[in-house]
């Protein structure tokens, strides 16, 4: 759920930071993404990193997606731009993919540093779940111990 959530932000920062045509938009987007991630997750700095690298890996396809969702709705028209070769847009695909797993695992790391319990501390456990009945009455359906020959809510007996 933590990877989902950092990958929406991700998104949706890279997007708004791209259409108001700030430098590295969706780095800065994967950056925030995965530190959210991280944030959220609550673990050690190995894992955090990994939700980062994984934010970051993902962040430019989920971008793309809302932009292009962005723009057939009308939304945003993108600027005219001049022809470019594809080696020369193959290598800023590259780039631009790698600066983002950049900045996504440098925000997943700084979320488990931020967010990880220190050394010694322990992380508190959830409360013990309710001790769930060993078999319900046959006339109300109320919970009742293994043994029980009469239903203490209805007084039904019950079959051996």
């Amino acid at each position: 759920m933590s990877v989902l959530t950092g990958l929406v932000i991700a998104g949706l920062i890279g997007v708004l930071l791209d259409i108001t045509e700030i430098p590295a938009g969706g780095a800065i987007g994967a950056f925030v993404g995965g530190l959210v991630a991280a944030l959220l997750l609550y673990a050690g700095r190995g894992k955090t990193t990994i939700i980062g690298f994984l934010v970051g890996l993902f962040s430019f396809p989920v971008e793309l997606t809302i932009l292009m969702g962005v723009v057939t709705s009308n939304l945003y028209t993108p600027p005219q731009v001049p022809e470019i070769p594809w080696s020369v847009l193959l290598v800023a695909l590259v780039a631009t993919l790698l600066i983002q797993i950049m900045g996504g695992t440098i925000g997943g790391l700084l979320g488990g540093i931020i967010r990880h319990p220190s050394p010694g501390t322990e992380v508190p456990n959830p409360p013990p779940s309710p001790q769930c009945p060993e078999k319900y009455c046959i006339q109300c359906g109320a919970g009742l111990a293994n043994g029980t020959s009469i239903c203490h809510a209805c007084g039904a007996k019950q079959p051996s």
